[in-house]
């Protein structure tokens, strides 16, 4: 086997890693939540995701790396973004949106690639090709048929749908916001702007769960919860937190994170899916049809990426 094929072998088998841990998350989550307040939840995750982080960096670059360099605002913003923001908005609506909740933030998870396509569209300005602008419409379409099963009158029935899609839709601009966030620190490795980021998202959560405890917006857990969940939350914090990040910032090192994309992406709802179908939960017709649009839509469109890329490169001079 040549270099290339082993490296582009060992990215493959990182995606589909990353795709597992991250599609497993939300079954996960979702037992949690029966007894532990989502906010915790997102806290006490990355607490320990911080410092699993803040470990393999000092091992790796020392601690230099730890400096902010003048933009600890800034750093301190993104991580909110991402590890405030996008956590806390996605987890609180996938309880909201009770047993199909799983299924629901893994469809928006696979969302994603299209969602970054249409914030650089409305913040840069950057072209949004005719395929793109289709894909995106029919994603849309799968998210609301997954969120609603079909039946859109529960958006305005007062239901937790109704909460949980807009929620769950912010928790999407978070996080592509942060990924787009990286460019502004070019010299940095992507594991020291993820530490540094979710140091500055923990201290966003610590102020969060501070705040709303004593105001009683967040319940605090009790010991004996905590001790119940002690290896789904481990899990979260270091599989689906640690690991599952490391292995998709290799993938996209050995591969192309549009590759890295497409397969983590494709992977996460099927497998979340698949637990919360296992785990009981009575799947129906339009939940599986959304499911299907969206990821229709992402392989449409990265299949569409590819072929302007080759044009490009076929054009003299180009």
């Amino acid at each position: 086997m040549s270099v290339s094929n082993r490296s582009r072998g060992i990215g493959m088998a990182c995606c589909l890693f990353a795709g597992v841990a991250f599609g497993a998350q939300f079954p996960v989550a979702g037992h949690v939540f029966k007894t532990v307040d989502p906010l915790y939840f997102v806290a006490i995750r990355y607490l320990l995701a911080a410092v699993g982080f803040s470990l393999l960096l000092l091992m790796k670059e020392g601690w230099k790396s730890f400096r902010p360099e003048g933009k600890s605002g800034l750093i301190w913003l993104y991580g909110t973004l991402a590890f405030t923001g996008y956590n806390g908005f996605v987890f609180v609506g996938q309880h909201l949106a009770g047993p199909s909740g799983p299924i629901l933030s893994a469809v928006m998870m696979g969302f994603m690639p299209l969602a970054t396509a249409l914030i650089l569209f409305l913040w840069k300005g950057a072209r949004l090709a005719r395929v793109t602008g289709m894909c995106i419409a029919i994603g849309l379409v799968g998210v609301f048929l997954v969120a609603t099963k079909g039946n859109m009158g529960t958006l305005f029935a007062g239901s937790g749908t109704a909460w949980a899609l807009p929620l769950m839709l912010a928790s999407v601009v978070c996080w592509v916001v942060f990924t787009l966030g990286a460019a502004q620190f070019p010299a940095w490795s992507p594991l020291r702007y993820t530490t540094l980021a979710s140091l500055g998202g923990t201290i966003s959560n610590a102020i969060v769960v501070g705040i709303g405890t004593p105001a009683g917006v967040i319940q605090a857990p009790s010991w004996a919860d905590l001790a119940a969940n002690v290896w789904p939350i481990l899990y979260m914090a270091f599989i689906a937190g640690v690991a599952a990040v490391l292995a998709w910032n290799t993938a996209c090192r050995l591969i192309s994170p549009v590759d890295a994309a497409l397969i983590t992406n494709n992977v996460v709802p099927i497998v979340s899916s698949a637990i919360t179908v296992l785990s009981g939960y009575r799947i129906g017709g339009p939940e599986l049809c959304g499911v299907a649009l969206t990821l229709v839509a992402l392989i449409a469109n990265n299949l569409a990426g590819r072929r302007r890329g080759a044009e490009k490169r076929t054009v003299p001079g180009g």
